[in-house]
This record gives C-alpha cells, sequence and structure tokens, in this order.
C-alpha cells in the first residue's frame, strides 16, 4: 500500500490521467454518435395551411460510403402551431432534431401573408439555428420543392442554399435572412427584400428524373388517376424578389423591376444594361450590351422650402460587352472607353434614371421604404423630420410627400 501512495505522490498527472480514463473513456467508447440520435436538418421546407402547419425536411443520414456522398432523405411532421410540426418529426422517427446545421428554411405564400415573425417564433428563439439561414418565399408548396431540393442535392451535388447566398448578393442586395426579417419588422423602415425561388414545369433547374411511383412517394401523389406519371417540377430562379413590410408579403417585384432597383444600392458584380437602336460617331443603329462592373449610390435629403426632398447620385461603371448592328469594322474592338461618347454617355444615364423612377414609383406608391429612406431622414434631419410626420393623416404614407430626383453620372471604361 506504502509503495501505491508513493507511485501517486511521485506521479500525480500520470495518475490524474489514469483516473479520466478510467472514468470517462468506457463511456466515450459505449456512447452513440450526435448523428444516431439527433436529426440533422440541412434544409426545411414550411406550408401553413390555415390553423395547421406542415413540416418538409431534408435530413442527413449517415450511411457507410466509399464514394465520400453524403446521403438525405425527406422527413414529415404536422402540427397547430409550428414547434409542434417539427419536434412531430423527431417523434415519428425517434430523434431529436438539430437545426444547427440548416442552410435554407422555406416558406409558402400563406405564411407571408399572414406574418412570418409570429410564424417563426420557434425558430428566431431556437438558438440552435443560425441567424443567417437563409429565409426563402416559395409561391406554392415547399413541400414540393424540398422533394426537388433533395434530389437536385442527390443527383447532381447543387445545393439551393448556394443559389439563395447568390441570390443575397446579386439579387435581393441585402441580407434576406432569419435575421433581417426580425429586424426589419421592428425597424423604422419596416421593410425588407426576400429571397424567391419558384417551382415550374416548363423551365428551370431539372431535379432528376421523373418518378415512377416509387416506395418514396405516398399513395396517389405518384401518377394522375389515369395511372400515368405526374410531371416532376423543376427549381425555377428567375430573379424575382418579395417586399416584407412588418413581417408580411407586401409586394413581389418582377425580374425587370428588380433590375432597375439594383441601381439605387451599392455592387460591385457583373450585371447588364442595355441599349437599342443607338447611333453617334462611333456607332449606326446599334445594340449595346454593356457590363454594369459596379455601381455607388449616394443619397442626399434635407428640406426645401420646409418640404422634404430625397436625391438619389448613382454612379455606375461600365464596360461593352456586346455590339451588334451592321458594317462592324475591327476598329470598334479597340479600347473601349474610345467609343465613349458623351451622347452614348447622356443614353445611358437617361435609361437608368427612367428605370430607377419607374421602381422608385411603384415602391412609393405602395408605401414601401426598402431604400431606407426614414433613416436617412431621421439621421441627419431628426427635429425637422418628425415634425413633418406629425402633420401627416397617417405617417406610414410619408414617402408619398416627398420630391424625389434621380441623378446619373455613369462612366464607360
Amino acid at each position: 500500500m506504502k509503495k501505491i501512495f508513493n507511485f501517486i505522490k511521485n506521479r500525480p498527472i500520470i495518475c490524474l490521467f489514469i483516473a479520466i480514463c478510467l472514468i470517462f473513456l468506457p463511456g466515450a467508447i459505449v456512447a452513440q454518435p450526435e448523428s444516431q440520435t439527433k436529426l440533422i436538418v440541412r434544409a426545411l421546407g414550411i406550408d401553413k395551411n390555415g390553423e395547421e402547419y406542415n413540416v418538409s425536411a431534408v435530413v442527413f443520414t449517415p450511411k457507410s460510403s466509399q464514394n465520400f456522398t453524403e446521403s438525405y432523405k425527406i422527413v414529415e411532421g404536422n402540427g397547430e402551431s409550428l414547434y409542434e410540426a417539427v419536434v412531430s418529426i423527431g417523434t415519428e422517427i425517434g430523434r431529436e432534431i438539430g437545426l444547427a446545421h440548416t442552410g435554407v428554411v422555406f416558406v409558402n405564400d400563406e405564411m407571408c401573408e399572414s406574418g412570418l415573425i409570429e410564424s417563426l417564433d420557434y425558430l428566431i428563439r431556437d438558438y440552435s439555428l443560425g441567424n443567417d439561414t437563409f429565409i426563402v418565399y416559395v409561391p406554392d408548396s415547399t413541400k414540393e420543392m424540398i422533394e426537388q431540393v433533395n434530389s437536385l442535392n442527390q443527383e447532381s451535388g447543387i445545393k439551393v442554399s448556394n443559389i439563395a447566398q447568390y441570390d443575397e448578393k446579386s439579387i435581393v442586395i441585402q441580407k434576406s435572412n432569419l435575421e433581417s426579417i426580425f429586424d426589419s419588422s421592428y425597424s423604422p423602415s419596416k421593410c425588407v427584400l426576400m429571397n424567391v425561388i419558384e417551382l415550374s414545369e416548363e423551365e428551370g433547374l431539372e431535379a432528376g428524373k421523373e418518378n415512377s411511383g416509387g416506395a418514396e412517394e405516398e399513395g396517389g401523389n405518384a401518377g394522375s388517376s389515369g395511372g400515368q406519371t405526374q410531371k416532376k417540377k423543376k427549381i425555377l430562379n428567375d430573379g424575382k424578389a418579395l417586399v416584407i413590410k412588418e413581417g408580411k408579403k407586401a409586394l413581389l417585384l418582377e425580374k425587370d423591376d428588380v433590375e432597375k432597383f439594383k441601381f439605387t444600392k451599392d455592387f460591385r458584380w457583373a450585371d447588364v444594361l442595355r441599349i437599342e437602336n443607338f447611333s453617334d460617331e462611333n456607332f449606326n443603329n446599334a445594340n449595346i450590351v454593356f457590363t454594369v462592373v459596379e455601381n455607388t449610390a449616394k443619397y442626399n435629403v434635407g428640406f426645401k422650402n420646409e418640404k422634404p426632398f430625397c436625391e438619389i447620385m448613382i454612379n455606375p461603371v461600365l464596360t461593352i460587352a456586346e455590339v451588334n448592328q451592321e458594317g462592324l469594322d475591327d476598329d470598334i474592338y479597340v479600347g473601349e472607353s474610345k467609343h465613349s461618347s458623351k451622347k452614348l454617355l447622356s443614353e445611358v444615364d437617361k435609361k437608368i434614371e427612367k428605370e430607377v423612377e419607374e421602381v422608385m414609383d411603384k415602391l412609393i406608391k405602395n408605401n414601401l421604404d426598402v431604400n431606407l429612406i426614414y433613416e436617412h431622414f431621421n439621421a441627419n434631419h431628426h427635429k425637422q423630420f418628425q415634425k413633418f410626420l406629425s402633420t401627416l393623416e397617417n405617417e406610414d404614407e410619408f414617402l408619398q410627400y416627398i420630391e424625389f430626383k434621380y441623378e446619373c453620372n455613369s462612366t464607360i471604361n
């Protein structure tokens, strides 16, 4: 016994290490991996139908494989609240739900109509779900979208979360995630843009082969009443954006509207601008396609004779990407800036100013402050702006009383 005590006294670190191994190692050896006890949700689709929530999820399923591919499947749940619907998935499968790796959440039209903040309250409170999780509007069924997302991911490796991330940067021009939707609902402007991805029978990403009525299809869903295979829909990203105001659907911006709106924001990636039937000393009835390399937009707000005004100064940098006209010679390919005449710059400026005015008029008419005009006035002319608001019968319509001016100063490199 004395030898044992001396051994412990002379080698305390070794003894501590042995004790830790004896206590924790047996449990660690027999413990199941987290992937065996939790459902790892990668994409979530939420359909609200009246008072009931229907949830579909793409979940990771651990599976031994020699080709390094991940395996996924779809699980579903229902409930009178979103929490109950999500929990019912785990109850049915016999595992806990893990949302920490959820990259995208699809929401249907009824959720956006009734209010996202109320509907997504569970996800907002669940701290395991990242605030940067993309929220994507699906006009129709998110269940169908989840089915196509799973098929697309399994068969081609394309991840819809990557599409949503691309949209956030190049289409929506601002964050379209859980945090931004929540914050915008309680901000002075109350507005935010949201990603839109649709399902189409005609065009879009092909999400695998048509179903032949396999075992994973529920009875009656695989085919029509005549026994024919139902045509599989495709995932369509058409460049649209949804305006959310106070957490609710306010206005769907079509692709053309979104392209016009982008000139009111800063961006640094390639975009497209087209001038048709243009003639000057360099071009003859030409259709010119420009790459918009970058754009900066500055806002100048103030009061003139007690009336508020807002000037949006747009400064795009463009390069000529394509010229279509008869009688092109090789000189047209040398030095793009050489062909940057005052007339061409003026034509580009007028087109951009007109397009910005068109989309801004649509937003102003619907009282949608997506450009954060409220914040600009409140930061620079707080007292005068609040006084102006107090004179209005409805403060929500303040945009309609502001005089807007759009000035473009383009550069062609």
